[in-house]
């Protein structure tokens, strides 16, 4: 069985993670808190007693995201995400509006940055709009770089039916209900 991991802001991808979401879509709360490897056992276990919904499998592919964290090695990197098509900034909160989660420190001062109005900007327009907003790298040299983020149901980021998906903190316990999609 194939564990998959991807990295969340709490403030950002988590959010486009939810929003992303249809209201179908199956979810488990009973994994909340507890370690993933006793997560996957409580998903499989939904899946089982459901053979007519999960076309008789017996269990999924836990498939967890890390939700980000300051200091994280991607911590520069701002998440443009995009429509279903992939082809125009929507955010978090479906207005096109981007945002950093964390203060940019620049010479040891520390810098609110953004929110930047990316509406109906492509996610290549919007990168280069937030760079040339913020062009100084940080105190550890890095500078803004920008992760393009396709919500679930897009051409790069399909909806599937193996796949359950679980936010988990560094320690890999899991914090949200777990969503089967």
């Amino acid at each position: 069985m194939c564990i998959c991991v991807t990295y969340f802001s709490p403030r950002l991808s988590l959010n486009s993670y939810i929003l992303s979401l249809q209201p179908n879509d199956p979810k488990i709360d009973d994994c909340v808190g507890k370690p993933l490897e006793e997560c996957r056992q409580i998903v499989n276990s939904y899946v089982t007693a459901r053979p007519t919904q999960f076309n008789n499998q017996t269990s999924l592919i836990l498939d967890y995201r890390k939700i980000r964290e300051q200091t994280d090695p991607g911590y520069y990197k701002i998440v443009l995400l995009t429509d279903k098509s992939g082809t125009k900034l929507s955010g978090i909160f479906d207005d096109g509006v981007v945002f950093y989660p964390w203060p940019w420190m620049v010479s040891g001062v520390e810098t609110t940055i953004g929110p930047w109005d990316c509406d109906n900007l492509s996610p290549e327009e919007c990168c280069t709009f937030v760079q040339g907003e913020v062009p100084d790298p940080d105190d550890n040299g890095n500078f803004l770089a920008c992760f393009v983020e396709e919500p679930v149901g897009g051409p790069k980021n399909p909806k599937r039916e193996d796949r359950a998906i679980a936010v988990v903190d560094s320690d890999l316990n899991v914090v949200r209900e777990v969503i089967i999609h």
